[in-house]
């Protein structure tokens, strides 16, 4: 009895399992059917995106290597090269463009000092030049002080060839000797040892050209008081007000200058641009009225072959009032057989020990040169001055 009830679970245990297999292979063949019948679908299109261009790199100066320059202008990223970089030749490292060496200290940032003569300049600064600066008269009424005369003074203006009133110039303000008048130290026919004749004026455009010099306007000014019968020698007190509350606001105004404008406190602020010479008796009065009473305006100093009373120039440096304004440049020089070598050359070695601001051989130099107490000294020297004068 128990064999056949374990005989017929086993029957029983084989059925189910030939009926799952054969579900099993049933729905398999219907899945199959299914899909072999259901309609064959396109396969969807799947559309690639063009790769975006790579945006132009903005290449800022400070990260700029400056690969080329054209005119200047670096190719990559617009830089104007500033010629901080350039040999004693005075070529841009940078750029390849002629520079102009600034001798701040007496060196320039390349290592050559300025190129001094001590006899007459080359020829071609003597001759007439193709890139000429031009002069413009100017005269204005005043009085003679004392006296209440009606007076004219007059002046001589020199813009640089090419002038641009979009640029800003530098100014150096010239008095002249006794003698001469407004044009000496522009347009005055003055005789070289041979014989030729040559002109101021042609010294600073050559000077220019060559790129020796900064384009700067140079205001030839007269110390004398024009009336109509006789001059006069402006007094030291006159010159320095004409000078401050005339003359330099008139180019200021006129001209285009570092002052914003021509009232004082713009020329005060710009005064590192403005510089004050003279020859003989010009030398008396850039030290009394420049110096002395007009040191607000000027920060630099030309004097040939002159002389002055120094414990007023120490007195007037040191005191309260001017002692906060910086002397950018002293220049002083004459001629080995100038009469007045003894006086300017006394003048500077006993003021610079005196003015704990000026330091010879950093912004006061003294110099001799060949020659006597004559144009011929002051072209020398005038030359060798405008290379230091303005930063």
């Amino acid at each position: 009895m128990k064999e056949g009830k374990r005989g017929a679970l086993a029957a029983l245990f084989i059925l189910v399992l030939c009926l799952g297999v054969a579900t099993g292979i049933l729905a398999a063949r219907i899945t199959e059917a299914r899909r072999v019948s259901a309609p064959v679908s396109a396969p969807e299109s799947v559309e690639t995106a063009e790769p975006a261009p790579e945006p132009i790199p903005s290449v800022s100066p400070e990260d700029c290597g400056h690969p080329a320059y054209e005119n200047g202008v670096c190719v990559l990223c617009g830089h104007i090269c500033e010629h901080p970089f350039h040999d004693t030749e005075g070529l841009c490292l940078l750029c390849g463009q002629r520079v102009v060496h600034h001798y701040p200290g007496g060196l320039c940032s390349c290592g050559r000092t300025p190129d001094l003569h001590t006899t007459l300049l080359p020829d071609r600064f003597y001759e007439p030049c193709e890139q000429a600066g031009s002069i413009r008269s100017w005269s204005y009424e005043t009085s003679v002080w004392g006296r209440g005369l009606p007076a004219v003074v007059r002046a001589g203006i020199y813009l640089p060839c090419g002038y641009d009133p979009a640029q800003r110039y530098n100014v150096l303000v010239l008095l002249h000797g006794l003698r001469s008048t407004e044009e000496s130290w522009l347009t005055t026919p003055l005789e070289l040892p041979d014989g030729r004749f040559y002109e101021m004026r042609w010294i600073y455009d050559r000077m220019i050209e060559e790129k020796i010099i900064e384009p700067l306007i140079i205001v030839s000014a007269s110390q004398y008081l024009y009336t109509q019968s006789d001059n006069f020698k402006s007094s030291y007190e006159q010159m320095a007000a004409e000078l401050q509350d005339v003359i330099l606001p008139y180019v200021a105004a006129n001209f285009s200058t570092y002052a914003a404008t021509g009232d004082p406190d713009s020329l005060i602020l710009a005064r590192d641009h403005f510089a004050l010479g003279g020859n003989s008796w010009g030398s008396y009065y850039t030290y009394d009225t420049g110096m002395c009473q007009s040191l607000p305006y000027f920060s630099s100093f030309l004097c040939f072959s002159g002389d002055a009373a120094t414990a007023w120039i120490v007195e007037s440096l040191e005191s309260e009032r001017l002692r906060s304004y910086p002397v950018r440049l002293y220049y002083s020089a004459a001629g080995d057989i100038d009469v007045a070598r003894k006086g300017e050359e006394g003048c500077f070695y006993t003021v610079v020990p005196l003015v704990e601001r000026l330091h010879d051989g950093e912004n006061a130099f003294f110099h001799i040169c060949e020659g006597g107490h004559d144009w011929g000294t002051w072209s020398i020297e005038i030359y060798n001055a405008l290379q230091f004068l303005f930063p």
